[in-house]
């Protein structure tokens, strides 16, 4: 006769449910990661045949400079979320030894005040951004009292002028996403912390939370 399992902690469980959230987030990021880094190997095939075809004297595409900086904006700011929660960003780490050597909180203080850094500096480049989208959608009102929106000075497609806030909208989406994953990540690690020592002055052993946390990252990563 088998005895029925224990229920399940509420730290461990909450623990688990964090971390299943954190996982389906670093999917999603991935995703993008992995469509921004083919759409700039594309945009370098593509500048690399303009360069050599107007040597060669052979057919080219126009708008080159367009098209570039449209895949530049989409590219260079929905990646940033990847990028920060791989760790595949610049970081200069020259005091963060000397902070190790003095205490090991200053080391954690500043790692929480560069991720802080970073997600007040996409909450205020998004604000902007937003600001920007709005306004190019409305720059001026004609006759009729309808919405005139700013136009781009060169064309994409035969005579077709795009909308800017189209592609300004772009941009501004990449850095509310890195504000959402700075701030998102920092709620993460704090609830993850008080679920710790609730679960440890509960009588609990800590190593549990840690091998689940083992187990959702490798489920993250693809191993």
């Amino acid at each position: 006769m088998t005895t029925p399992s224990a229920a399940t902690p509420a730290p461990v469980f909450l623990t688990r449910f964090i971390h299943k959230i954190d996982s389906g987030l670093d999917w999603v990021y991935r995703i993008f990661g992995y469509i921004c880094g083919t759409l700039l190997l594309i945009l370098g095939i593509y500048i690399t045949y303009q360069v050599i075809m107007r040597k060669l004297g052979g057919p080219i595409l126009g708008n080159q400079e367009l098209v570039g900086g449209y895949i530049l904006a989409f590219a260079g700011t929905w990646a940033f979320s990847y990028s920060l929660r791989t760790g595949s960003h610049v970081r200069i780490d020259v005091l963060l030894p000397l902070f190790s050597r003095i205490h090991p909180y200053m080391r954690s203080a500043a790692d929480w005040m560069a991720l802080g850094s970073v997600g007040f500096f996409g909450l205020i480049t998004a604000i902007k951004s937003w600001e920007e989208v709005a306004e190019s959608k409305c720059i001026r009102t004609n006759a009729e009292g309808m919405c005139e929106p700013a136009l781009a000075n060169t064309y994409l497609i035969g005579n077709f002028l795009p909308e800017l806030w189209m592609f300004q909208m772009i941009v501004a989406v990449g850095f509310t996403m890195l504000a959402f994953t700075s701030f998102q990540w920092m709620l993460s690690m704090i609830l993850r912390g008080l679920l710790e020592i609730w679960h440890k002055n509960s009588g609990g052993d800590v190593a549990e939370l840690a091998a689940d946390a083992e187990v959702m990252q490798e489920a993250a990563s693809g191993v």
